[in-house]
């Protein structure tokens, strides 16, 4: 999450998307969007095309990417 307490809008640069993956980093939750537009499940949350997110004053924002799942069980500790 990104959290703009700052009185200014401020830049924040997005951690890069692994080689080979397709998928964007979602804007799942942007507090200075107006409803319904602020929250969104991250299936439909619009994706960040830019390197670089802009959060409005004294917001919060929270960007996701898409976990992979394993299919491998975690091995316990012996």
């Amino acid at each position: 999450g990104i959290f703009n307490a700052y009185w200014e809008p401020l830049t924040f640069e997005l951690p890069p998307v692994s080689d080979g993956l397709t998928e964007r980093w979602r804007r799942c939750i942007d507090t200075a969007l107006p409803s319904p537009d602020d929250i969104a499940p991250w299936e439909t949350a619009p994706a960040v095309e830019q390197a670089s997110y802009v959060v409005q004053p004294r917001t919060v924002a929270l960007l996701a990417l898409a976990l992979q799942q394993s299919t491998q069980s975690p091995s316990r500790p012996r």
